[in-house]
């Protein structure tokens, strides 16, 4: 006959498996979920959808937006173009304009940098969604203060979503 401690200690590997496999199944899980989450929430918001009358009212077909993906493929629907989102497939250099406006403008560190950026693709104006940015490499927070600066910026719209106008270069 085994002893009650003999039976404890045979299952015991076994039991230290099983908790090492939910722990890190959990971890994983947890990640997953992180990720996930953006995608799930919805990547166009009502004040964008609102800001499109503006756009129709106060832009021209064709004219030019500093956008994330989705900001750009909403624009599309006015015949306004952003700088990402339409047809990957005729977009030149798709890649390094992801890059340029993950990094180089949202995550600007300056105005002035942005400003660059956003006259490097002709962008005439920025679109500043109330809503997490998906430039095209990782979800970002909009940093408003990077289009508060006046030499560069002029906010046009505001109702929670936020238009900026591009200076010219001077």
């Amino acid at each position: 006959m085994e002893s009650n401690a003999y039976r404890v200690l045979r299952f015991l590997p076994v039991l230290v498996l099983f908790g090492a496999v939910i722990y890190f199944a959990n971890k994983d899980f947890d990640s997953a979920l992180n990720q996930a989450k953006p995608w799930m929430n919805p990547v166009i918001s009502k004040n964008e959808v609102a800001a499109l009358d503006w756009v129709k009212a106060n832009t021209k077909e064709r004219t030019v937006f500093a956008s994330d993906i989705f900001g750009g493929e909403l624009l599309m629907s006015v015949l306004r173009e952003g700088t990402e989102g339409g047809d990957w497939a005729i977009v030149p250099n798709v890649v390094q304009r992801m890059h340029d406006i993950q990094y180089n403008f949202y995550e600007a560190k300056s105005g002035k940098q942005a400003w660059e950026t956003a006259l490097k693709y002709n962008a005439e104006y920025v679109w500043v969604p109330d809503r997490a940015l998906f430039p095209g490499f990782a979800w970002k927070g909009a940093d408003y203060n990077v289009f508060s600066n006046t030499q560069y910026f002029e906010k046009v719209f505001d109702n929670g979503h936020r238009i900026y106008k591009v200076k010219t270069a001077k």
